[in-house]
């Protein structure tokens, strides 16, 4: 039986993927900057509640981050809120803590959070955590996260960032992840 925190935790993982959204550009206002990709898409009364922001790294990697709504049963609307990076290795699964990544952003020191890994992914949960780590991107020129898999083998990943354009994801993205939050149903 799905607890609401498992649902929105598999609904944001979808979201990110894209598998929840079939078409996001016949629901959504979607902008392509020069390297990020960013839709937000609306309910039917024409509330957001979702938004997402994708980055394409080398070897076929991508970072995503999520915000959506989540509604449960019988209880309020959740926002569930994802960082996600998706690669060609496969990682296996890691148990519901996580393993320990590591992630560098320019030449400052690096920084270690549990992230939740399947398959080709791992993705950083928590609304406080991946607001943090996507508010430390604003000024960054390079992401590198070092992801671990199975064997607990380092897999890297680099994103190449434009400071301008970042800046103004992170922004937007902040902004919309507080109007979905925010938004009365």
């Amino acid at each position: 039986m799905f607890t609401t925190f498992h649902r929105a935790t598999a609904f944001a993982f979808a979201c990110a993927i894209g598998a929840a959204a079939p078409d996001l550009s016949a629901t959504a206002a979607t902008s392509a900057l020069r390297a990020w990709n960013y839709a937000l898409q609306s309910d039917q009364s024409g509330l957001p509640n979702r938004a997402l922001a994708q980055i394409r790294g080398e070897g076929g990697s991508s970072l995503w981050f999520s915000c959506t709504k989540v509604s449960g049963e019988d209880e309020p609307p959740q926002v569930a809120v994802a960082a996600t990076v998706m690669q060609k290795a496969y990682l296996g699964p890691s148990d519901y803590r996580g393993r320990s990544t590591v992630y560098w952003l320019d030449d400052r020191p690096p920084e270690v959070a549990h992230w939740i890994y399947r398959d080709r992914y791992g993705q950083l949960r928590g609304e406080n955590e991946v607001m943090d780590f996507v508010a430390s991107l604003a000024t960054a020129q390079t992401l590198i996260v070092e992801l671990a898999n199975f064997r607990l083998e380092p897999q890297s990943v680099k994103f190449a960032l434009d400071p301008v354009e970042t800046h103004a994801v992170v922004e937007r993205f902040s902004k919309d992840c507080r109007s979905i939050a925010t938004a009365k149903n």
